[in-house]
């Protein structure tokens, strides 16, 4: 079959994206006969795309592709299956027949992964992470056990009042903000606060977690599901069953898997990978995210659907920037947890309080903390001056009139290096940093290497 007869099936949309996958996917005639495979098909079997077109799963056995003819089964209902090739490579094949609107049936679809690099990372991932059900459950002790919520701003005074109406429903919560701001602290307390309190609070950073392993991470897994699969697992979501799951970095978890997670949170019924019995699901979901969901729907990075399940009860925490009265009080709490946790006791001067409250804290909370921290354990003195912080605090120029008369140029050069470092760390990219600031790309490039911005 041609690319013009793909095209006149539908496929032309979807096809660029197929080639772009790691992960194998053919498609197939009522025959079982392979009209399409995209490029990993190549890199999985090991042989080009003209041994495997045009062939039917009985023709490759013959060809010395694969080992077995388990592959007609994808010629009937959808299922999951393993398959061993010549090349002593096992795969995970999901399979579906594929119908238009009518209902007519126009191909069968197959995607297929290489189970030895899937178990390799699987392996690698819980060597790192170790995680089993007695840590589980001292993370879910630990995560209760959460500081009080620092503030003193109007703004957080007001947030912390939506925060107790919502954690006494069953409501799904969408936290905002930028990194840094507090979003981890917000679903804490919400769980805290909630009538799940006493059951597990689990947090998934869909980030963090390989996409090759995202799937079985969340969902479980059978015993064979793949290759080292050699007993049952339960996922994140099955262990949190009763209690409160938050999903972080809710943003960058894969296209492909939000279908299935939508499902989940709709049905609150769950499916092993594996599988074929679902497993009721009783747990409360909260997200969280630093990007523009939004935007990402607009771009076909996110699905819209997902979205509006998701964003029943949105919590969009400001920037420390924007609440310079929770500044202070936040000092004097990381100041004091810091003291008791290397047996010091440092306190701030003055003039060196006044310079971190005027900062931008473009890392909000998080930068705040660490800025502490780091003050605690190098200062030389009890008595923490400003020559102690860091270079970016005290860049970060506002105009005091006691002060000396300093040269425009350099008052100039402080300000846009400023504002330019806080356009670079609030966007991802310097085109886009540069839009904001309403300058040329190039003109942005320049101003970064004359100033020393890294």
């Amino acid at each position: 079959m041609t690319y013009i007869e793909l095209s006149q099936l539908g496929f032309e949309k979807i096809l660029p994206a197929f080639e772009q996958s790691y992960d194998g996917f053919l498609l197939s005639d009522k025959e079982g006969r392979i009209f399409y495979a995209n490029k990993a098909v190549e890199l999985i079997s090991g042989f080009s795309k003209k041994d495997i077109v045009g062939k039917t799963p009985e023709e490759m056995e013959q060809n010395g592709i694969i080992v077995s003819q388990s592959m007609k089964v994808l010629k009937k209902d959808p299922l999951t299956i393993s398959q061993k090739l010549s090349n002593d490579r096992e795969v995970f094949i999901t399979s579906k027949p594929v119908f238009d609107e009518k209902g007519e049936f126009i191909c069968y679809a197959a995607n297929y992964r290489d189970l030895s690099i899937l178990n390799e990372l699987h392996n690698e991932h819980h060597q790192q992470l170790n995680i089993n059900y007695t840590e589980l459950q001292e993370l879910r002790l630990q995560l209760l056990k959460t500081d009080d919520w620092i503030s003193a701003s109007s703004k957080i005074k007001a947030l912390k009042e939506k925060v107790w109406k919502v954690a006494k429903t069953e409501a799904i919560v969408l936290i905002l903000g930028e990194s840094g701001v507090g979003k981890e602290v917000v679903s804490k307390n919400i769980h805290k606060i909630s009538n799940r309190k006493d059951f597990p609070y689990i947090q998934i950073n869909c980030a963090a977690i390989p996409e090759s392993l995202i799937e079985a991470e969340l969902f479980g897994y059978e015993k064979g599901a793949f290759t080292g699969a050699i007993s049952a697992k339960p996922g994140l979501l099955e262990v949190a069953n009763g209690g409160t799951v938050l999903l972080d970095e809710i943003g960058e978890i894969p296209l492909h898997l939000q279908v299935k997670l939508l499902r989940v949170i709709q049905t609150k019924e769950i499916t092993r990978v594996g599988g074929t019995k679902a497993k009721k699901l009783d747990v409360r979901f909260l997200a969280a995210t630093n990007r523009d969901l939004k935007r990402l729907v607009e771009k076909g990075e996110f699905r819209e659907d997902l979205f509006y399940r998701l964003n029943v009860i949105p919590i969009n925490i400001p920037p420390l920037r924007e609440r310079k009265a929770d500044i202070i009080p936040l000092i004097h709490y990381f100041l004091d947890k810091f003291n008791v946790k290397y047996t010091t006791n440092r306190k701030i001067s003055k003039k060196a309080l006044q310079l971190l409250e005027n900062y931008t804290w473009p890392g909000n909370i998080r930068q705040l903390e660490n800025t502490i921290e780091h003050l605690v354990i190098l200062a030389e003195d009890d008595m923490i001056m400003p020559d102690a912080l860091p270079k970016e605090v005290t860049r970060d120029f506002s105009i005091d009139l006691t002060e000396d008369i300093i040269p425009l140029k350099k008052l100039r050069d402080d300000m846009e290096r400023k504002m330019i470092s806080l356009a670079l760390t609030r966007y991802k990219s310097i085109r886009e940093a540069a839009k904001h600031l309403e300058v040329d790309h190039s003109t942005l490039v320049r101003k970064i290497k004359r100033l020393e911005i890294f």
